[in-house]
């Protein structure tokens, strides 16, 4: 019997949540910026083929099932400290050396 190599487990787990963090971010990013709406990109995601995992690809930085979501305003719920959540943002937008999108993040946050 083979044995089970949790260190290609491990490595797959790292990868999913870099996936998924990286998904986060992009589609706060569109939605936060008017390029994208949640129900939007969740739409492009049904039409794709594959299994469930591809829901993995429409992860934000908040809660849209909250009662308070609006999909006009969607950052500006009660769980999520607006300013908190760009900070947040353009940090890890520097860290991945994407200035255009803290640029247009710190827009954002003046008109807000």
């Amino acid at each position: 019997m083979e044995n089970f190599n949790w260190e290609l487990f491990e490595q797959d787990q790292r990868d999913f949540d870099m996936r998924m963090t990286r998904a986060a971010f992009e589609n706060t990013y569109m939605i936060l910026t008017g390029k994208a709406t949640y129900e939007s990109l969740l739409e492009k995601q049904s039409m794709q083929k594959g299994s469930i995992d591809q829901y993995v690809n429409t992860s934000v930085l908040f809660n849209p099932m909250s009662k308070d979501y609006s999909p006009k305003f969607p950052h500006l719920h009660n769980e999520v400290d607006r300013n908190e959540l760009i900070d947040s943002m353009i940090e890890y937008f520097t860290e991945t050396e994407e200035y255009e999108k803290c640029a247009e993040l710190v827009k954002t946050k003046k008109k807000l």
